[in-house]
């Protein structure tokens, strides 16, 4: 496996341990889309969970529930 893959997996490896159950299983569901984790925002809601497929982005709350038009701005 080349390392840089390696290193990805770990990083998303490590955010997976930061969400709750619901956010986990919701990610399960979507990721067979293509969508994957790129990072956590800690919100005064909660932790969000936000996933990208090619320049769009979806969220997950702590609750589990998916965002597919959140109000949020991803940088390239």
């Amino acid at each position: 496996m080349p390392e840089e893959r390696r290193k990805l997996e770990e990083r998303i490896g490590k955010l997976l341990r930061e969400l709750t159950v619901a956010q986990q299983c919701s990610l399960s569901k979507i990721s067979s889309y293509g969508y994957t984790l790129s990072f956590v925002r800690t919100t005064t809601n909660g932790k969000l969970a936000v996933v990208q497929l090619d320049d769009g982005a979806i969220t997950v709350d702590d609750e589990g529930e998916i965002d597919h038009h959140p109000n949020i701005k991803v940088r390239n």
